[in-house]
């Protein structure tokens, strides 16, 4: 895996397997509180500070999961390129499949704080 990296000169950064590392230790509690929040957008309620508040917790796992919803191609290749466990990755998944409701109001937090949109 390693000897492939350097070869292609794309090494995944560190800091980007500890965060999967930490979503994959922490989905448990990820996927009650996204279990939450998405609970509070089915009521019509504004969720964007359950989401910042989330962030401001998890900011790392925050940045992973916009990635899972709007640098899908990115992501995976980064995931491919790291040689990520199959259990890893099918929590990525899971939670893609599960909170994909949610990818819209992610990207308008995302975005508005860019000032981009929102």
């Amino acid at each position: 895996m390693l000897e492939e990296e350097e070869e292609k000169g794309e090494k995944v950064p560190l800091a980007f397997l500890k965060t999967v590392s930490d979503f994959y230790k922490e989905s448990d509690t990820v996927f009650k509180e996204f279990d939450t929040i998405r609970d509070h957008y089915s009521k019509g309620a504004d969720i964007m500070e359950d989401l910042k508040g989330f962030r401001s917790k998890r900011p790392g796992i925050f940045g992973l999961i916009y990635d899972i919803f709007h640098k899908e191609v990115e992501l995976e290749d980064k995931l491919e390129r790291a040689g990520i466990e199959k259990e890893k990755r099918d929590k990525i998944i899971e939670f893609k499949e599960r909170f994909s409701d949610l990818a819209d109001e992610i990207d308008i937090l995302v975005l508005g704080e860019l000032g981009l949109g929102g």
